[in-house]
């Protein structure tokens, strides 16, 4: 009966995996920003992101920033973002000292962690007809807190499941391993690097206060020679409800390798009050 019921426990992650691997969330953002001339403005917001087809919390976050209009074309800005991050659930394989010999699995639980997060950009623009098109650069720097999760072990393989007495699971390479035990495993404090590009093109619709834009963006990681983690197609639209109120609404399908997601295809919704 153990077996049984450790072989369907792995099932049941197994599906959640696959779903993690194409996902559907929502994304909310409310926002606020204070001008205090033509080049100088400061904004904060907080946001709120669900995740497996929006049936459970992601990330909750803080932010704050400052942008300058250098010139009509070009801007500076920096900000610093707290999260609150939602690690998934994990199967991977466990090796010996050597690094070669397979050990067996462990499976870490999903646990949170706490983030933060600060970046810099500038972004270039131009304007041609009524479209505008923009270009993006941010070096973004997240130090991951040190945290804990709760890892089950399974060790050996069980070459007669059948009759097995203990408490055995099917892993990927077909073969059963047998539950070892339940550790905490530690988390440590972690520093992560990127350089984020982003290209995006706006249209200004005569006479409608609604403005369609579209982006791509990708991300390089610095800590892993340049190496591709993320993309991100965005495609939405701004509407100003009056001059200070503005409502964006917008699809968004991102992949990755990085641990912040995996290829999630999103509705994101957000509300910004400009004074």
């Amino acid at each position: 009966m153990g077996q049984r019921l450790m072989v369907l426990a792995l099932a049941l992650m197994a599906g959640a995996v696959a779903r993690a691997d194409d996902d559907f969330g929502l994304w909310t953002e409310l926002a606020v920003e204070k001008s205090f001339n033509k080049k100088f403005s400061v904004s904060g917001g907080l946001d709120f992101r669900t995740e497996q087809n929006v049936t459970r919390a992601a990330r909750y976050a803080v932010n704050v920033g400052a942008d300058y209009k250098l010139t009509k074309f070009l801007k500076l800005g920096a900000g610093y973002m707290f999260m609150h991050d939602r690690s998934a659930a994990e199967l991977k394989v466990d090796y010996k000292k050597d690094g070669v010999t397979m050990n067996g699995y462990d499976y870490d639980h999903a646990y949170w962690r706490n983030k933060h997060r600060v970046f810099a950009d500038v972004t270039g623009k131009v304007d041609v007809g009524r479209f505008t098109f923009s270009l993006r650069e941010r070096y973004q720097y997240t130090h991951y807190m040190a945290d804990s999760c709760v890892r089950d072990k399974y060790r050996g393989v069980v070459s007669d499941p059948d009759n097995f007495v203990g408490e055995a699971a099917l892993m990927p390479d077909g073969k059963f391993y047998a539950y070892d035990e339940t550790v905490m495993d530690a988390k440590p404090k972690k520093g992560k690097h990127y350089l984020r590009s982003r290209l995006q093109v706006e249209y200004d619709i005569k006479g409608l206060p609604l403005t369609p834009f579209a982006s791509y963006e990708f991300s390089n990681n610095l800590s892993e020679g340049f190496h591709l983690d993320k993309q991100r197609l965005t495609v939405g639209a701004d509407y100003k409800i009056k001059k200070k109120h503005t409502l964006s609404l917008a699809y968004i399908h991102e992949n990755g390798a990085d641990d912040d997601s995996g290829n999630m295809h999103v509705i994101s919704v957000g509300y910004k009050f400009k004074f």
